[in-house]
C-alpha cells in the first residue's frame, strides 16, 4: 500500500485544458508498496535524502528509479519524523522558504526529469517520506508550469490532511504527555499540511522563479503542456 497517493489528472488549467490521467502521480514513500500499486507507473523519482532511502528503501517492481534528493542532509521538520523527534523543529513556513531559496539546482533537476519522462511508457511518480513537503512543493511547481491556478494547487496540497491530520492529532496527544505541549505542537505542525507553508514558498519564489532561478525555458514548458494536457 502506498500512502497519500493521488493522480493529478483531471485538474484544469487557466486556459481550460485538463491534465491527462495516468501521467503525473504524487505520493509518500514506497516502502510498503505492492506490485499492483505501481501498475501503469514506469518511473519513480525519490526526493528523499540518501539516509532516508537506506532506512526505508522503495519497492518499485521494475519501474525506473531516479534518486534526486531535494537536499541530501537531514533537515529537521521536513518529512523525517525519526530525526525530528530528537530535535527542536523550526517553523515549517520558514523551512519551505529556505528550501525554495537554497535548493534550486535539485528542484530544477526534479522538474526536468518530470518534463523529459517518456509518457508513452507510463506515468511518473514522485515522492518523499510523507508526500507532503518536498512532494508538495514539486507538485505545486509542476502544476504552476501547466497553468493550474494557485487556488487549485493549494486545494491539492491540503488534501494531504485527509491522511495526516488524524496521525498528527495522535502524535500530539502522545508527545504532550512525554515531551510537553510545546514540543508536541511543533511535531503536530511538522506532520500536517498548512496553507501558510505553501504560501511561504510562493513568497520566496517571487516572480520569474521557474524561468530565472530554475533555468527552465518557456519553450520546454510549452512542450510539456502539449504532452500532458488535453
Amino acid at each position: 500500500m502506498i500512502s497519500n497517493l493521488r493522480d493529478l489528472g483531471g485538474m484544469r488549467t487557466a486556459d481550460n485544458r485538463t491534465i491527462r490521467r495516468g501521467m503525473l502521480i504524487r505520493s509518500a514513500d514506497l516502502t510498503n508498496a505492492e506490485k499492483e500499486d505501481l501498475e501503469g507507473i514506469s518511473a519513480v523519482i525519490d526526493l528523499r535524502t540518501t539516509r532516508e532511502t537506506v532506512e526505508r528503501p522503495d519497492k518499485v517492481y521494475g519501474a525506473e528509479l531516479l534518486h534526486i534528493p531535494i537536499f541530501d542532509q537531514i533537515t529537521a521538520g521536513i518529512s523525517h519524523e525519526e530525526e525530528a523527534e530528537r530535535e527542536t523543529i523550526p517553523g515549517m513556513a520558514g523551512l519551505y522558504a529556505y528550501l525554495i531559496r537554497t535548493c534550486t539546482e535539485s528542484i530544477s533537476k526534479v522538474l526536468t526529469a518530470v518534463m523529459e519522462h517518456d509518457y508513452s511508457t507510463g506515468a511518473v511518480l514522485w515522492h518523499c517520506t510523507e508526500g507532503k513537503d518536498r512532494t508538495g512543493i514539486t507538485a505545486a511547481l509542476v502544476l504552476e508550469m501547466l497553468g493550474v491556478s494557485r487556488t487549485d494547487i493549494m486545494n491539492d496540497y491540503m488534501l494531504t490532511n485527509v491522511i495526516n491530520l488524524p496521525k498528527a492529532e495522535q502524535r500530539r496527544e502522545l508527545l504532550s504527555k512525554t515531551h510537553g505541549e510545546e514540543y508536541a505542537m511543533s511535531m503536530y505542525q511538522a506532520i500536517i499540511a498548512d496553507e501558510s507553508y505553501l504560501n511561504a514558498a510562493w513568497d520566496a519564489m517571487g516572480t520569474g522563479y521557474i524561468r530565472d532561478e530554475l533555468n527552465i525555458s518557456d519553450e520546454r514548458i510549452r512542450a510539456f503542456r502539449q504532452t500532458v494536457l488535453e
